[in-house]
Parts: structure tokens; sequence; C-alpha cells
């Protein structure tokens, strides 16, 4: 069993992390995002342009930040508009959602949750094994993250409802 890390933990893990990201730590979370979405939301996922970040903040309203230790160390973050957030909500609850209630943010942190496990599922099977934390939902355009000012691959994702992004700052360890 791997033991549990928390998201400052990852976070000082991944400092180092090269800046260079390897394919075989970033393709599940992307084919992840697109085999969850596309079950749990019936949508297609495009891909945007990959772009680098290195800032302390989020750059949408609603993002959802999980730590991943293991064979791998770091933070990944999902983040959105709140137009997107309450699409997703709405599709994963299957009723119209019009505010980030409890139960719109319970199910946007669902959803990280599951494409982050199955994206774990793709790294074990390249070779990293690896565990995760619980869901940290930050709500509010340009939340800090304290002492977390990593270098992330953001990879943007397109769904009908809106963009989403995948923040990935995870190394080899």
């Amino acid at each position: 069993m791997l033991a549990k890390v928390s998201v400052a933990e990852a976070a000082r893990q991944a400092a180092d992390a090269p800046d260079r990201a390897r394919l075989e730590l970033v393709a599940p979370f992307v084919e992840a995002a697109a085999k969850v979405i596309m079950q749990e939301c019936g949508d297609v996922v495009g891909k945007g342009q990959l772009h680098r970040v290195r800032s302390p903040q989020t750059s949408n309203d609603v993002s959802a930040m999980i730590a991943v230790t293991g064979g791998v160390a770091g933070l990944v973050i999902y983040s959105m508009s709140l137009t997107t957030a309450m699409g997703f909500a709405s599709r994963m609850i299957g009723e119209p959602v019009t505010e980030m209630d409890e139960m719109a943010q319970s199910a946007i942190a669902e959803l990280a949750n599951i494409i982050t496990g199955q994206a774990s599922i793709g790294l074990e099977a390249n070779g990293f094994p690896s565990d995760m934390s619980p869901p940290v939902l930050l709500l509010g355009q340009g939340s800090s993250i304290a002492t977390f000012n990593l270098t992330r691959l953001v990879v943007p994702l397109i769904v009908s409802f809106g963009e989403f992004t995948i923040d990935i700052a995870i190394r080899e360890v």
C-alpha cells in the first residue's frame, strides 16, 4: 500500500521537477479525462494548445486540486469557469445546476477524483504506481495556492459547454 501524502508534501516533492514533461506522465491524465467525460457527461473532449505556467494562482473560477504520490510526486489541478463547472455538475447530477452549491461542488470534486483515479491506472501501466489525496476544491479566480509556485504543464480541454484545463506538475521519484 502506498502512503497517503498531503498536497503540501506533494508540492514540495514536485518543486524540483524538470521543465520537460514526460509523455508517460502526462498522457494518462488527458486520456482519462476524455474517457471519464464521455462516460459521465456524454461529451467528446477536444484539446487546446498546451503551455506552461509558473504561478501560485489559479486561472479559473473553480479548481479541484489533487496530490499524487508513489512512483511520481506532485499536483494535478482541474480548473474551469463557473459556467463550465455548472455544466459538468448538471450533466453529472442529471438536472440543471444554476449555482455552485454543495451538491455541485461535490460533483466537481468527484469528477476530478474519477479522472485522477483512472489516470493512476494509466500511470501504473507505464511503470509509475501512484496514490492520490482527496480533492481540494478552490473557488474564486486567482485563488492563491500558498507556496506552490511550481511550473505546471497546462492542457486545455474543450467540451460542448466550455473549456477546462488540467494543470500537471508531477515528476518521477
